[in-house]
């Protein structure tokens, strides 16, 4: 079910806040999940006063293309530095909330680059209504999930996903097939309206227990003609594809900057913030912190170029390899900080840490940093 709609903050006449908000406006969203934190770490119920939060301030919307209302952040090049903001801000209120918008704002930039004027105009439509967005790519080869062509432009599905953020949550997920010829083909998926059973149990990590990333069952799915999104082939392109990576990094870096904030907390707890060895930590965990943002806005910048698509791709997998090294080094230097009696719960450094490590083991780390290599390489030898 959507959310119920909440009295909304001032935005601009088309109802969704005006770009220099944004931030501001998911700066109160996070203080509503992060106050919550304590009582929504069960992998029986999602973040709903964090995702309520995020419809309240219209930041459900926001990612809708302008055309039907929304602000097109995570589309549009000029505001890809507030973007990154943005999710930098949910990933401090929480990560496994920044975990569900990113892959909101993940959807709508597939639907507002592929999709048909008719599926942003009802997607904007239902994103306005309060419906959660999700992409699920990720399968056991075995059960990979397959498209069938049927009369009137129908699509059967056969198959399951595994890692579905938001599952039993998310209404409206982009979900990618094979087709009989091989190609990849994405279709949007209204959850509410078809038989798709949610299986959250199978979601079992300790960390990022409220993300729900479950297993969903396609078997025997029926999609309209309408469902089928952009063209075989879509999904895995360059540059959204691989560009996409720094989204996700953002909200890691959120959920370091509120792990060092909780860190700092403890300390002040413990009137050990005089103590210059704890004042050495926290001042490495600054500049860890400070290099993080720097990547970002490098990115945003590069983004809003005219800089090829091999470009943007190098400087993300760069950038996300970056943040990760940040947060972990992070991770490292809090721990050290706040030793045992920092690391048992309730203590909120022992539960952000705990869903920071799981959310930093984003899928071919290897990968990323050998394709930003192989990028350099090929830059020195021009």
């Amino acid at each position: 079910m959507p959310l119920t709609l909440h009295a909304p903050p001032v935005h601009n006449g088309d109802g969704a806040p005006a770009a220099s908000d944004l931030t501001a406006a998911a700066r109160r969203a996070a203080d509503v999940a992060a106050a919550h934190e304590a009582e929504t770490d069960s992998r029986e119920h999602p973040p709903e006063p964090g995702l309520a939060a995020l419809h309240s301030e219209g930041l459900l919307h926001a990612p809708a293309a302008p055309s039907y209302g929304g602000r097109g952040m995570g589309t549009l090049p000029d505001l890809h530095a507030a973007t990154y903001r943005v999710l930098c801000e949910i990933g401090r209120g929480g990560l496994p909330l920044g975990r569900l918008y990113e892959g909101h704002v993940n959807a709508f930039v597939l639907i507002n680059t592929y999709g048909t004027a008719e599926q942003q105009a009802r997607a904007a439509e239902d994103a306005r209504r309060g419906h959660l967005f999700g992409v699920w790519n990720t399968e056991i080869p075995s059960e990979a999930v397959r498209l069938g062509a049927m009369p009137g432009g129908r699509m059967r599905m056969e198959g399951a996903k595994v890692f579905c953020s938001g599952a039993g949550r998310v209404t409206r997920a982009v979900v990618p097939g094979d087709l009989p010829d091989g190609q990849r083909q994405m279709t949007l998926v209204p959850l509410d309206e078809v038989d798709a059973p949610a299986d959250p149990a199978w979601w079992r990590a300790e960390g990022m227990r409220a993300s729900q990333s479950g297993r969903v069952d396609f078997d025997g799915v029926v999609l309209d003609a309408s469902a089928v999104l952009g063209m075989p082939g879509d999904y895995t392109r360059q540059p959204l594809f691989t560009g996409g990576a720094v989204r996700f990094a953002a909200v890691q870096l959120g959920g370091a900057e509120a792990l060092a904030q909780a860190a700092a907390e403890h300390l002040q707890r413990l009137r050990r913030t005089e103590h210059p060895v704890q004042q050495i930590r926290m001042g490495e965990i600054a500049v860890a912190l400070e290099t993080g943002r720097l990547w970002l806005d490098g990115a945003a910048r590069l983004e809003g170029s005219d800089a090829s698509p091999d470009e943007i791709t190098a400087y993300a997998d760069m950038a996300r390899s970056a943040i990760e090294r940040v947060c972990l080094d992070v991770l490292e230097r809090v721990d050290r900080a706040v030793g045992a009696r920092g690391l048992v719960p309730p203590s909120r450094v022992e539960k952000v840490g705990r869903d920071l490590r799981l959310y930093l083991r984003q899928p071919n780390p290897d990968g990323a940093l050998a394709h930003a290599g192989e990028a350099f390489l090929s830059r020195l030898h021009a």
